[in-house]
């Protein structure tokens, strides 16, 4: 397995928990990258967030080593396109 064919999900109704449990993945996959000589490209690495459209827009912001995670509107995930405006029914 390659590091580019990692992905994380991070899921949390309210925004400050999920800054907080996205915040410690972060940190325990760097010490994971460390401990086995990885680097993670952050040129390379980007977000995608999945909200509900009745959901304030927060931003994000996510950061890992000091450099800004782009968060894209679509994204090719092993080969399936997924966009932002993808809606499903929920009652």
């Amino acid at each position: 397995m390659f590091a580019d064919d990692t992905s994380i999900l991070v899921s949390n109704t309210n925004y400050d928990d999920f800054m907080t449990v996205f915040n410690l993945v972060l940190l325990h996959i760097s010490k994971w990258f460390q401990a086995n000589q990885w680097t993670l490209n952050t040129e390379k690495t980007n977000n995608k967030r999945f909200t509900p459209t009745n959901f304030s827009h927060y931003p994000l912001n996510l950061v890992y080593a000091d450099q800004a995670l782009t968060e894209l509107d679509t994204i090719n995930f092993s080969g399936l396109h997924l966009i932002t405006t993808l809606r499903g029914s929920h009652t």
